[in-house]
């Protein structure tokens, strides 16, 4: 593939200046790339505990490659990269209530920006809305389903090989994109030739928490205190620190992109901006009264990469790091090891009754921060940041000891455990990681958000 991949030497530098320490993750990282998440491969990278049984499988993915979430003054790229829309309505046959999968859909979305509406010359060019999943980003996270399909069902015979939607759940944010990802997801999981015939029967359910009271993503419309953490940040000497020493570079890809006097654009990187630019190959932008001065790869990635710190950093480098996890992934947290307990607590009334077997598959198609503020508490401090269509896959197993354990995998590799944690990810006792994980949950959100 033919993509500058991010040099984790970039991330490394800045962390290590701020956090003042060393890390063995940019060794296990080396292939890390922005554009292009990298899931563990059945019978290659992956490979099962040896001797135990597999329980849970609890999936976290960031969506598929997008366009950028707001539009630049001038900015006229043309984004024509959205014209396969991941979502369509299908019509169900009639007379035996099936989806064949010869049959077409009736109804399919389409983004216009035509010269007829007055409004366009303020738009960039092309068939995209803000943030949208591209074309890349609906085969990203589709191959991603593929990809678990092989190791979950093929390999392992975890899952069964026809649907069966008890065993499935699935989560998504109210952002319309994670949405389309976990239905391409499903795509490659489950296409529809391994789906029963019943419509019923076939009907996989996706999930969304209202927006005001979201837990996958940090939310500080929600907890007044995390709001005020998070404002804090960026007078602390960490923050200030950063944007002195990246200055020169915030300065010159502002001033290619025509925004220098623009207050709203100014003082940021504009990483969001122009990544999506040079992840699907598209110019990267010169400026309009010097075209010579153009953008270069390099700049874009350090861009983008330097744009990630402010969201990491909250997480990882002031004395408030711990509360502000706390208040930002705490909540998800609960949902992630309560739903772990349920599903061991099934363990024994199922050996005693022959209870069903408890959510053994879990989907939470997310957001890159989603990923980030997991890792934040359970990974070490230079874990890079989530890339496109990357994954953090949980897994509860039984040993052969009758011991239950879990791994967890990013990136397809076991994830560089948190010092603190006091075990490794390859096979860490659940009780352990529970008690830890669990250690972030608020106990009373009313109180610990109250400003």
């Amino acid at each position: 593939m033919h993509f500058l991949k991010i040099s984790l030497a970039v991330v490394a530098v800045l962390a290590a200046q701020v956090a003042g320490q060393s890390s063995n993750s940019t060794n296990i990282y080396a292939n890390y790339n922005y554009c292009q998440g990298i899931s563990p491969i059945a019978h290659k990278t992956y490979a099962p505990i040896k001797g135990a049984k597999l329980h849970k499988v609890q999936v976290m993915m960031r969506h598929g490659d997008r366009t950028p979430s707001y539009v630049l003054p001038g900015d006229h790229t043309d984004y024509d990269i959205c014209s396969q829309p991941a979502e369509f309505n299908f019509m169900a046959n009639n007379q035996n209530s099936k989806i064949a999968s010869t049959q077409s859909p009736f109804l399919r979305s389409n983004i216009l920006v035509s010269d007829e509406n007055l409004f366009a010359p303020t738009y960039w060019r092309g068939n995209c809305e803000v943030g949208q999943l591209t074309n890349k980003g609906s085969q990203q996270t589709k191959e991603v389903g593929q990809t678990l399909r092989a190791i979950y069902v093929d390999e392992l015979k975890f899952l069964s090989s026809t649907l069966d939607p008890d065993d499935l759940y699935v989560r998504n944010t109210y952002v319309w994109r994670t949405k389309e990802s976990a239905e391409r997801f499903l795509d490659g999981f489950y296409p529809l030739k391994h789906r029963p015939h019943g419509v019923d029967a076939s009907v996989i359910t996706l999930n969304t928490y209202p927006q005001s009271i979201e837990t996958l993503i940090m939310n500080p419309g929600a907890c007044e205190r995390l709001a005020i953490l998070y404002e804090g940040f960026f007078k602390t000497p960490t923050y200030l620190n950063y944007y002195k020493s990246n200055y020169a570079l915030m300065t010159k890809v502002n001033t290619i992109l025509g925004v220098t006097n623009v207050p709203t654009y100014n003082t940021t990187m504009n990483g969001d901006a122009v990544m999506p630019r040079y992840c699907n190959k598209l110019p990267l932008g010169c400026s309009t009264t010097d075209p010579s001065q153009c953008l270069t790869a390099q700049e874009v990635v350090q861009a983008m990469t330097e744009s990630t710190f402010m969201y990491s950093a909250v997480l990882r480098y002031e004395s408030t790091a711990e509360e502000v996890k706390r208040l930002s992934v705490g909540p998800f947290l609960k949902t992630l090891s309560s739903s772990i307990r349920a599903t061991t607590s099934a363990l024994t009334k199922k050996q005693r009754h022959g209870t069903k077997r408890v959510r053994p598959f879990e989907l939470y198609s997310a957001h890159d921060q989603s990923l980030d503020q997991v890792l934040s508490v359970i990974a070490e401090k230079l874990t890079p940041w989530p890339a496109y269509a990357s994954t953090v896959i949980f897994e509860t197993w039984e040993t052969a000891a009758k011991k239950l354990v879990i791994r967890v995998l990013y990136e397809g590799k076991v994830v560089p455990a948190n010092p603190n944690l006091k075990c490794t990810l390859d096979a860490c006792p659940l009780d352990v990681f529970l008690d830890f994980v669990e250690s972030y949950v608020p106990t009373d959100i009313t109180a610990e958000c109250s400003a």
